[in-house]
């Protein structure tokens, strides 16, 4: 009995060395100065702050067909580092890449070709490609120095770099991986020590969720240290011939025009969050609330005025017909907590998938877009997605 007690009592006092090891950080990831050089974009369709993405339309040659999907080899696997302290005991700092180009070419194949081989010569490989759009992942190194590389294909029409700083995420992840570890371990030796069959039970449940923490957070820092390790660049291809390949407009709406799925077209905001779905990581900043995966699919969550004021299925209703009108095939529909959402996918050989959520509090309108680079990576992700549009709470 007493040495059950003192089991007991031993399991509480390591539970609580852990705590709430599934809970959010306290630390929210720092900003660190974004935008370096870029040239402005004379056709955005709504002013846009400077940390955000590029607003732009997307286009094909008449007398080329739209390149077919380059398939990407497996991602280089590269040693990734732990944020080590450096001279004055400080961590070294984890930070994001993500940059964007929009370039204007003479001939679509040729660009698509002449990217790809630098992309491949850097280290990196290339992501996806949809119609006009490229999304690379390149070596940590010299990002203006690789940005400027890809640049010479073409013709700067737009060119924006964003840095996130992640270092307190990677210290507040890896010290509770840390710990829940160091208590795992207590708990597996007084497992061997403990006679009580109802004590070892409750033991092995604790064993149980901090092995399921535990690979949640292995998890999650290995998709920070992806995307620290390889740049992000997202490279929209404007052919010089555009003749017949306008995107066709049809709402009245500026901002449900603007939209894009590969980048922020949107304001964002911070005012509205969601459950980080399993496989992304939040990386919070200035710029509002956004999760990412190694794949370079994003969640965002962005807000606009609710006028005329309507409700999601009005606005979801809205969004549909412009998305139909730029002959995009709609994949998915429905509703999920306050959100009415729907999933498109343009009509290329390896499609990407673009999801669009909204919701209504008064006078704001809040729009959740999920961008998946190709159909593999919208099925790796969906249902994992779609569940955590359950859970958003907006303030």
């Amino acid at each position: 009995m007493l040495g059950g007690m003192r089991s007991m009592s031993l399991l509480w006092v390591l539970a609580l060395l852990v705590g709430c090891g599934g809970a959010p950080s306290k630390h929210a990831p720092m900003m660190v100065p974004a935008e370096r050089g870029f040239a402005d974009d004379a056709e955005m369709a709504v002013p846009v702050q400077a940390t955000s993405g590029s607003v732009f339309g997307g286009s094909a040659a008449k007398d080329e067909a739209p390149p077919s999907y380059v398939s990407r080899p497996s991602a280089p696997q590269r040693p990734t580092k732990m944020a080590e302290p450096d001279a004055k005991g400080m961590a070294a700092r984890q930070v994001v890449y993500l940059g964007f180009l929009r370039l204007r070419v003479r001939r679509l194949l040729d660009a698509v070709d002449a990217l790809t081989q630098r992309v491949e010569a850097a280290g990196g490989y290339v992501e996806s490609l949809s119609k006009t759009v490229m999304v690379v992942r390149v070596p940590g190194g010299d990002f203006d120095a690789t940005m400027n590389q890809l640049a010479e294909v073409g013709d700067v029409l737009a060119r924006r770099v964003k840095a996130l700083d992640v270092t307190a995420q990677f210290l507040d992840i890896e010290g509770r991986l840390a710990v829940a570890r160091e208590t795992r371990a207590r708990l597996l030796v007084l497992l061997e020590a403990e006679k009580n069959t109802d004590e070892r039970l409750r033991i092995l449940e604790e064993i149980k969720r901090l092995t399921e923490q535990i690979e949640s957070m292995t998890s999650r820092l290995a998709t920070l240290k992806n995307l620290v390790d390889y740049y992000t660049i997202t490279i929209e291809l404007e052919p010089v011939d555009r003749q017949g390949a306008v995107m066709v407009h049809r709402s009245p709406f500026p901002w449900v025009r603007s939209m894009r799925a590969h980048v922020e077209s949107l304001p964002a905001t911070d005012d509205a969050k969601l459950p980080v779905p399993v496989g992304f990581v939040q990386i919070g900043s200035a710029d509002g609330w956004q999760a990412r995966a190694a794949d370079t699919s994003v969640l965002r969550i962005s807000k606009v005025d609710n006028e005329p004021r309507g409700d999601a299925a009005w606005w979801a209703s809205a969004v549909r017909h412009e998305l139909v009108g730029r002959d995009e095939a709609l994949v998915g529909e429905g509703t999920a907590g306050a959100l009415a959402w729907m999933i498109a996918q343009e009509k290329d050989v390896e499609p990407r998938g673009w999801l669009v959520a909204l919701a209504t509090k008064g006078g704001d309108l809040f729009v959740v877009e999920g961008f998946f680079p190709d159909p593999a990576a919208l099925e790796r992700h969906r249902a994992a997605v779609l569940k955590a549009l359950d859970g958003f709470a907006a303030e």
